[in-house]
């Protein structure tokens, strides 16, 4: 399942990398214990809600809050091409 980091923070994939440094506003696709934790957390929203297990959808992200991320990965790609 996918979840917006909204604080960057150390997510464990379960796999040998072990905990991978996530920023603020990536979307990650992680398993669901991890996901319950990080967004338990407040480190993280689940992008479907059909994902949060609260089924008023409060661990959900919003559509404005996701374009926010949309955006803000665009603009720090633009970013990289210019230092490229």
């Amino acid at each position: 399942m996918k979840v917006l980091i909204t604080e960057s923070t150390q997510v464990n994939h379960g796999d040998d990398r072990g905990a991978v440094h996530v920023d603020a506003g990536e979307v990650v696709d992680m398993n669901k214990e991890n996901a319950r934790i990080i967004t338990t957390i407040g480190r993280g929203l689940y992008v479907a809600k059909a994902d949060d297990p609260n089924k008023d959808g409060r661990l959900t992200a919003s559509p404005e809050i996701l374009k926010a991320a949309k955006d803000l990965a665009a603009a720090k790609a633009a970013e990289a091409d210019k230092k490229g």
